[in-house]
């Protein structure tokens, strides 16, 4: 059995949060940013939100639809990146595991 508190005090640990942190934090002000500013778009720039890119779609047209890209993109980024924090605490664990049965 591991001691968690020991763990949660260790540098590594402290190191994984910081990490996991700086990368979360600036991807949801990002996509909230983005998400917030469709609704803002489509009451104060309506010109820019209805001028025709192609045949019948619009410029919020598009802007609505990236959302959806971007949102995948993020979450897949975010999985990739969770791959590299779940080793990093798989390893601390691990490290701590091997101490105590030392």
């Amino acid at each position: 059995m591991e001691n968690y508190e020991q763990i949660a005090k260790s540098k590594e640990f402290m190191e994984l949060k910081r990490s996991k942190l700086l990368f979360i934090w600036p991807v949801v002000i990002l996509f909230f940013c983005l998400y917030l500013s469709f609704p803002l778009m489509a009451a104060y720039a309506k010109p820019l939100m209805g001028k025709f890119v192609t045949g019948n779609i619009t410029f919020g047209y598009l802007y609505g639809v990236s959302l959806y890209f971007v949102a995948w993109a993020l979450a897949f980024v975010y999985f990739v990146k969770a791959k590299g924090f779940d080793q990093k605490a798989k390893s601390t664990v691990d490290k701590y595991r091997q101490r105590k049965g030392a």
